[in-house]
């Protein structure tokens, strides 16, 4: 009795807060006690809703939107210009020249050309040549001259300024290392011989060839083309050096002599490389002055 009495209690107290509670939430039925409550519940802070993301949602990356902050047109145009300025192309060689004079403050010095070149690989042979000058830096050739000839012809080398001649005795010698030579040239009916020891002459870049003129009947001819070709070999570092004229020259000269070296220099490059991109740099110096680096628009036709 007691106990069923206390649960009709406790039911009835239940009831009664859950209708207090509706009541209190509920507007009133009066008027103004409606516009009480209207005024009462504005004042309250609005119910926030909260909406959790799965995890798989977030990670994933297909939601994720890739957008472009620069403008494509822009951005090449504004690396053109700046490549272009670069390479100074806006600067001629006649202006290049000019500067250059005032570096050597009005005298008149031999002006050298450096071209750089890619490096040299391991196992990879430097690039080498001869360039024949359009107009002659000096009249005095230093370089040692060797000439395969016998009878008649090799007196002939002999009155022309050839510094060792020679036939059959003159490739034993060759082959012992007795010999220090720049440059050789040979007769038509020693280059048989001379073949003998191309692999001595190959690779130091000597080997005669009727492709370079140097083998030939006609030793005055071959005598003078030689004294005006020079030769050249890159470093290590891949730089080619060599004289090009003096300041007291006209720029056309200077430019002519540069031009032909670059164009040489090309024509020596390895094979499959792009003729557009070997060439890195060209630059002018003279004894006691600062290098200047010049621009390649002007040798673009070479390349």
């Amino acid at each position: 009795m007691l106990l069923a009495s206390a649960l009709r209690s406790a039911s009835s107290s239940s009831s009664s807060s859950a209708s207090a509670a509706r009541s209190a939430l509920s507007p009133p039925a009066s008027s103004t006690a409606a516009a009480a409550w209207n005024r009462h519940s504005t004042l309250l802070p609005p119910r926030t809703t909260t909406t959790t993301t799965p995890l798989f949602a977030r990670q994933s990356p297909s939601l994720l939107v890739a957008t472009r902050n620069y403008d494509r047109k822009r951005y090449l145009k504004e690396k053109k210009k700046l490549k272009a300025q670069q390479n100074q192309e806006d600067i001629t060689f006649a202006d290049a020249a000019a500067v250059f004079r005032k570096y050597c403050l009005g005298e008149d010095k031999v002006v050298s050309a450096y071209v750089q070149v890619p490096r040299i690989e391991e196992g990879q042979r430097p690039v080498r040549g001869e360039v024949a000058l359009p107009v002659q830096v000096s009249d005095e050739d230093k370089s040692i001259i060797l000439v395969f000839a016998k009878g008649a012809q090799a007196e002939e080398a002999t009155r022309l300024g050839a510094h060792i001649v020679g036939s059959e005795d003159l490739i034993q010698e060759i082959l012992a290392g007795k010999v220090q030579f720049d440059k050789v040239l040979s007769t038509k009916d020693m280059f048989p011989q001379v073949i003998k020891i191309a692999r001595v002459l190959g690779p130091k870049g000597l080997m005669p060839s009727p492709a370079k003129g140097t083998v030939s009947d006609d030793i005055s001819t071959m005598m003078s083309s030689l004294r005006a070709v020079t030769k050249f070999e890159a470093s290590s570092d891949g730089f080619i050096h060599l004289e090009v004229g003096k300041t007291s020259w006209s720029d056309d000269d200077i430019f002519k002599n540069m031009r032909a070296l670059v164009s040489t220099v090309l024509s020596s490059r390895p094979s499959k490389t792009d003729a557009n991109k070997y060439i890195e740099a060209i630059s002018i110096a003279a004894k006691y002055t600062p290098g200047l680096k010049l621009p390649l628009k002007p040798f673009k036709a070479a390349l």
